[in-house]
């Protein structure tokens, strides 16, 4: 009896954890989501405004709006994204750092993607944007 009441605990930690996993993981989503809208605005201003406070700290806001221009200028709009990796981290009680890789398809062409997003309970703020060539996105999987 006492094995099936330690199972049924794990059970329902697993649970509690999968499903608060899965809510960040749609912050996480929602937030690319709106870096992929405010860069076909070119708003890259807006893009370091939202961003997490460790990323302005590294980056000024016209070094990442240079990138980010140089980007679009190369590869246009982003028309669709398929996401192909997925790595939660738990920072602590309220924040995770997930990770993201996907394979974008722009105007003139495709790029593989990363993104490093942190959220709470509440909110999910860009920390970095990569690239990856395709040898390493296949290393990730």
């Amino acid at each position: 009896m006492k094995t099936c009441l330690k199972f049924a605990i794990a059970i329902l930690l697993l649970s509690i954890f999968l499903s608060a996993c899965s809510s960040e993981k749609k912050l996480a989503e929602k937030t690319v989501e709106n870096y992929h809208q405010l860069y076909n605005e070119q708003n890259y201003e807006e893009i370091f405004n939202t961003a997490h406070e460790d990323a302005k700290a590294t980056k000024s806001k016209e070094a990442l709006g240079y990138v980010l221009a140089i980007a679009f200028e190369k590869f246009g709009k982003h028309i669709s994204s398929k996401l192909v990796y997925t790595k939660i981290t738990i920072l602590n009680d309220k924040e995770r750092q997930i990770e993201f890789a996907y394979q974008s398809k722009f105007e003139k062409g495709t790029r593989n993607e990363t993104f490093l997003i942190i959220t709470n309970e509440e909110m999910g703020l860009l920390h970095s944007i990569g690239e990856l060539t395709d040898d390493q996105l296949k290393a990730l999987k």
